[in-house]
């Protein structure tokens, strides 16, 4: 015959159970962490060393411009992490904890201005990722990869809507034309420095938070996504590397 309840010593083996399983559970994605930071340096290192006996200048460049984009990617791999259990996220602290992650990889000077905003934890490790794009797109782009160029980070509500700008004081935008949004309801994204993979990502998470992204040159770049505070707070994190 079943029994509808469980008896105290039951349930509070049941609980140890599953406390040690939660546990074991976390140990392994600490250790699968640790395993992709020190995959993504090595990674770093051996395209340094193919740099170090590359003659070609072209092959030399292409190495550099992966070897920074593997150092970024392995920072923000290790400052997402450490925000990764948070339900909700105070953007002030958070992206000004970015820029100084950013500054360190890509040489750039980050300057942060943000309002009081909190956000889900799923939807501030995507504004990060969008930024981190932003920053190597600049270093690489607006700056030809010399260090000290200025990259403004600004968040701010606008009734209903998180409005993040990040700019430049660099050369501007590429005069490239403007494709046709891939569906009505899309806004066309700029094909600006190449449009290359870093844009794609970035297009790729505006879409996932129902967003639109708008860029103008006018004594540098300004890139500015707009995203409906609601939309952000159900999507998910993960959607848009699915897509």
């Amino acid at each position: 015959m079943y029994r509808a309840e469980m008896s105290d010593a039951e349930m509070t083996r049941e609980l140890s159970v599953a406390r040690a399983r939660l546990e074991s559970q976390a140990r392994e994605i600490q250790e699968l962490n640790h395993r992709v930071a020190n995959s993504l340096q090595l990674a770093a290192d051996m395209l340094t060393f193919e740099q170090l006996r590359s003659r070609d200048p072209v092959a030399h460049a292409a190495l550099e411009a992966s070897r920074a984009r593997i150092v970024a990617v392995g920072q923000l791999h290790r400052y997402l992490n450490d925000h990764a259990d948070r339900r909700s996220v105070d953007l002030r602290p958070f992206l000004t904890g970015l820029g100084h992650a950013l500054a360190a990889t890509t040489g750039l000077q980050c300057l942060v201005r943000t309002d009081a905003i909190t956000v889900p934890g799923e939807t501030a490790q995507q504004l990060a990722i969008a930024i981190n794009e932003f920053a190597i797109n600049t270093a690489k782009h607006a700056y030809d990869g010399r260090p000290g160029g200025r990259l403004d980070i600004v968040a701010r509500r606008e009734g209903a809507e998180l409005v993040l700008t990040v700019a430049d004081e660099g050369k501007g935008l590429d005069h490239a034309p403007t494709p046709e949004p891939a569906h009505p309801h899309e806004q066309a994204q700029p094909q600006a420095r190449a449009g290359g993979l870093g844009m794609s990502i970035i297009a790729a998470i505006v879409r996932d938070l129902r967003g639109t992204l708008t860029a103008r040159s006018d004594g540098g770049a300004s890139f500015t996504i707009r995203a409906p505070l609601p939309a952000l707070a159900s999507r998910s994190f993960q959607a848009w590397a699915l897509d």
